[in-house]
């Protein structure tokens, strides 16, 4: 019974399972495997920053979100709460549509305002290379989506309630701009946005026909003509 139910978990649930799979496994080869020399070379490569960006965008925004200075328990758990209820919601397919737009736009926009900063003399150099990874963009984004859209009232306070669990530290120094304050509001209104885009998209499609309608007057098949 128990592994029926873990096969239909795995088959309803591939996003979130391969994601927090992923994370956790990273977390292992961090704490079991790397040196604390490795582990820093190893965030400092993923690390979403200026510097990372200008060379290998794509590899640093994938990488990223598996990889985590601290906390992974934390970041973990409040993944879950936030990626199966929209999954459950969306589909697989249309969660990682949310969560990837999420982690993309807010890192794109948060280093954007630093590189604005930077040049414009706001910031010290040593900006292009902080350290920025970890799937917080994800699992903010699924968090407040989940509690806007999720299906359940229980599923929606739990994602509320770690929600405002993390916001304090999510959106500590908002007020001075760093870089990953802002991000995760870009990350919260891109999921709020998207789960509504996603939504009027389905509300639309069922109010859509699914064939053409009989011409009025048209006889019926199977009735008798006088």
């Amino acid at each position: 019974m128990g592994f029926a139910r873990l096969g239909r978990i795995l088959r309803s649930y591939p996003m979130p399972v391969t994601f927090l799979g992923l994370f956790a496994a990273m977390w292992m080869v961090q704490a079991l495997v790397l040196p604390p020399g490795a582990r820093q070379a190893v965030i400092a490569w993923a690390s979403t920053n200026l510097a990372n960006l200008a060379v290998n965008p794509v590899g640093t925004l994938v990488v990223s979100a598996f990889v985590a200075e601290g906390a992974q328990g934390v970041l973990l758990v409040a993944a879950a709460i936030g990626l199966f209820p929209i999954t459950r919601r969306f589909g697989n397919l249309r969660a990682v549509v949310l969560i990837s737009a999420s982690h993309v736009l807010g890192t794109l926009i948060s280093q954007g305002v630093a590189l604005v900063r930077l040049e414009a003399g706001l910031l010290s150099d040593s900006v292009r290379t902080i350290p920025d990874v970890g799937p917080s963009y994800v699992l903010c984004a699924a968090l407040v989506a989940a509690f806007l859209y999720g299906h359940g009232r229980f599923r929606r306070l739990l994602a509320l309630a770690g929600w405002c669990a993390l916001v304090p530290v999510l959106l500590d120094g908002l007020l001075s701009l760093e870089v990953a304050a802002v991000g995760h509001v870009v990350a919260m209104l891109t999921g709020a946005l998207v789960g509504w885009l996603l939504l009027a998209l389905e509300r639309r499609r069922k109010r859509t026909p699914l064939g053409p309608v009989p011409a009025t007057g048209a006889p019926v098949a199977g009735t008798a003509q006088t």
